[in-house]
């Protein structure tokens, strides 16, 4: 329960919260009104609720934000099929694993707010007017759609790009890139 904003018009909700509807006679005690009229002349509050029903609001907005995760994890996971599939990109964009970890918290249902925007700052150096990937940096590799896709919703940046001509034949040579694929396997 709590407030809600529409159109500059603030008001309390009385409304169970839907997450809380299953167990709500373990959370609340019907008191006869005279001892509701005690409590409230003795300590404050309210207001008074008289019946239980669910936040039709809530509810909405419980929906709205379950179908936003859904979309932006089925379209990254569709990108990033597509990207793992390409032979050799010629571009391939690098993205903060601390940033990324937030979204995935976030798509996942383990955190109820989005992340803030894109923030590669931590990963990326200026070097010769360019941001360049800092060396030993926490980061992840996606492609430019996926890129341009979460740069859409969350804004951010900057853009820090690693050109690949070959193929590093040798695992270890990939230090401190963490690859996006083995985060998202469990999605």
């Amino acid at each position: 329960m709590g407030s809600s904003c529409n159109s500059n018009i603030f008001y309390l909700c009385t409304g169970i919260p839907p997450n809380k509807y299953h167990y709500i006679d373990d959370l609340v005690v019907i008191v006869p009104q005279n001892v509701w009229e005690y409590l409230y002349n003795s300590f404050g509050g309210g207001p008074a609720v008289n019946h239980l029903y669910m936040c039709a609001i809530c509810q909405v907005e419980i929906e709205a934000l379950a179908k936003r995760r859904k979309i932006e994890i089925d379209t990254f996971i569709k990108l990033n099929k597509e990207f793992q599939a390409e032979e050799a990109p010629t571009v391939i964009l690098c993205i903060s694993m601390q940033w990324f970890r937030e979204w995935e918290s976030f798509v996942k249902g383990k955190d109820n707010e989005p992340p803030g925007p894109i923030d590669n700052s931590k990963i990326g150096v200026m070097k010769g007017g360019h941001i360049q990937l800092k060396q030993g940096a926490d980061y992840g590799q996606i492609s430019e759609e996926t890129w341009q896709y979460l740069l859409g919703i969350y804004a951010g940046g900057p853009e820090i790009a690693v050109r690949q001509t070959v193929a590093p034949a040798d695992p270890d040579s990939l230090h401190g890139e963490r690859k996006i694929e083995a985060e998202t396997r469990a999605l």
